[in-house]
């Protein structure tokens, strides 16, 4: 779901979600190839919002943008950046210098070169305050970038040339360990400016608005539909690694609904909530993907009810997450102790992982009777003797699911009142972002191992902060841990432990889960790489064998 929104990353658990490099990848061509079609069954949980980069905030967008368009990299099975576009990338002056070479062959659908100023004019064109795009914060890393998106400087003066059609230049305020793995994100994926000057304001609302360079085009989808086919495109530049002739994609937002079709092989993957998990646990078909997504509650501090520390606490501490984790979720996720997931850093002195060292006890914990008491302090503070609040989230089976679980153990615990308003993922994520919610379930889904993936959304400035969260010790703590302490790898660690610690008492949000998936998928399918942070299917390379 993400909202927060937001996010591209976006999506709680349903369905087949984020596009990335993989836990494991099948390798290896059947001979009989050419004889079977290569055509698959697919689905999400929710429609396309855009393929504009400027205003993707969903993980259904960004998964279907990472197939029809490509980077300068894509990422690996160990999620780490390999070669898309880029043919040479040479770093230097510590960092601060980034000079990347590009294929001379590459094309449009349109029939255009794929050219350096199409990573140029896309960046400055998300960047420019009136794209109003979300993600602008990506591009923090880049010399001027947070003053563009912030009016303050012209987009023409973003650290970023073209030298010559094939080459790009970028100059980094301050250098990160990851960029390069940020330059994998379908938010740093190139525009073609002509294709884009002719659509206007409705480039990306359509296939037929839309051009692309990557593996498939889009078709079928006219901005609002509820399935779309991607076809195979002669025109990638690496097409001939493409065995896939086209995936047809449906929307379907039950997962009953959508386990049936698997069954009666209509459909050739489908992710599992936890009674079919439990039915499936010994089918060879069974994968069991890391999410890389956490899922949580967000507040609207912009409302007094919401706003109230101690009600938030009292919320987090009556929730039970081992029971969410084992019987609602029923699919490996695990309780989350703290804004971030497992195995994204550790300490460089004890090797302890870094959500063990953030955990603050009291925070993110089951504890009925200190909820109880904080729930009353919050009542008092409010002048109130009851209390009613909603939440808001997406209406498919495994979000309802949860807010349902949250609802009953909250009520019941503290004497709230819980209301659960379930709705089509864009209406939800409009009203998030118009800041018509009290409490959000939501999710956030990482493109690379780094705490920052997650604690950066909860920074004042950050444009997915939809529940306004402001504390200054933990800005600078950030600030710290993309600046000065960069590329000083223990002193960066402090820094965000402080700012995960700061977020946890402030209960700035409310961590619940870190997600996993089990999915089913076709035997028959093969050469699929799932990123081991968001378990999303690359269909890049796959194929299918008879």
């Amino acid at each position: 779901m993400s909202l927060a929104q937001h996010k591209k990353a976006l999506a709680l658990c349903g369905g087949i979600i984020l596009i990335g490099a993989g836990v494991f990848a099948v390798t290896g061509h059947s001979q009989s190839t050419k004889k079977v079609a290569q055509h698959l069954n697919l689905y999400e949980t929710a429609t396309i919002s855009s393929l504009d980069v400027a205003k993707i905030t969903d993980s259904v967008s960004s998964n279907t943008l990472s197939q029809v368009g490509e980077g300068l990299y894509r990422l690996n099975a160990d999620s780490e950046a390999q070669n898309a576009l880029a043919t040479k990338t040479t770093v230097s002056d510590s960092g601060h210098h980034y000079t990347i070479n590009l294929r001379h062959n590459a094309k449009w659908s349109n029939g255009d070169p794929v050219t350096a100023q199409d990573f140029v004019y896309s960046w400055k064109r998300t960047l420019d305050p009136k794209s109003k795009s979300e993600f602008t914060y990506q591009f923090a890393n880049i010399k001027n970038a947070s003053a563009i998106a912030a009016g303050k400087k012209s987009p023409a003066t973003l650290g970023v040339k073209a030298v010559g059609r094939y080459q790009l230049k970028i100059t980094l305020s301050r250098p990160a360990s990851y960029f390069k793995q940020m330059l994998a994100s379908t938010t740093y994926y190139p525009l073609n400016q002509k294709a884009v000057q002719k659509y206007g304001k409705t480039y990306g609302s359509s296939a037929a608005t839309t051009v692309y360079n990557g593996p498939f085009v889009l078709k079928n989808w006219n901005g609002t539909s509820d399935s779309w086919n991607l076809k195979k495109n002669p025109t990638y530049v690496a097409a001939k690694t493409v065995k896939l002739s086209s995936i047809k994609y449906q929307v379907i937002k039950t997962s009953s609904t959508a386990y049936n079709l698997y069954q009666s092989k209509r459909l050739d993957a489908v992710t599992l909530d936890g009674e079919q998990t439990t039915q499936n646990k010994h089918n060879p078909d069974l994968k069991s993907l890391a999410a890389g997504r956490i899922g949580f509650i967000q507040y609207n501090e912009q409302n007094k009810i919401a706003a109230n520390q101690n009600l938030r606490r009292a919320i987090s501490l009556a929730i039970n997450r081992q029971q969410l984790a084992d019987k609602v979720l029923k699919n490996g996720s695990r309780p989350a102790k703290t804004f971030a997931i497992h195995h994204m850093m550790t300490n460089a002195k004890t090797g302890k992982d870094f959500t063990t060292d953030a955990y603050v006890k009291n925070t993110a914990d089951h504890n009925p009777t200190l909820a109880k008491q904080l729930y009353q302090k919050a009542l008092k503070q409010l002048g109130k003797q009851q209390l009613t609040v909603t939440i808001t989230c997406g209406d498919d089976d495994t979000t309802k699911n949860i807010a349902e679980f949250i609802q009953s153990t909250v009520s019941s615990t503290l004497g709230l009142k819980v209301n659960v308003s379930a709705m089509p993922f864009p209406s939800m994520l409009s009203n998030v972002s118009k800041g018509n919610f009290e409490l959000n379930l939501t999710g956030w889904s990482m493109d690379n191992a780094d705490p920052i993936q997650s604690l950066q959304i909860l920074s004042s400035t950050n444009n997915s902060n939809m529940g306004h969260y402001d504390n200054k010790t933990y800005d600078q703590a950030l600030t710290k841990s993309e600046g000065v302490d960069a590329l000083k790898p223990t002193a960066r660690y402090q820094d965000l432990l402080t700012a995960a610690r700061t977020a946890l008492r402030d209960q700035a949000v409310t961590p619940l889960y870190e997600a996993r998936t089990n999915t089913l998928v076709n035997p028959k399918i093969k050469g699929v790489v799932y990123n081991k942070f968001n378990g999303s299917p690359d269909y890049q390379h796959a194929y299918v064998t008879d």
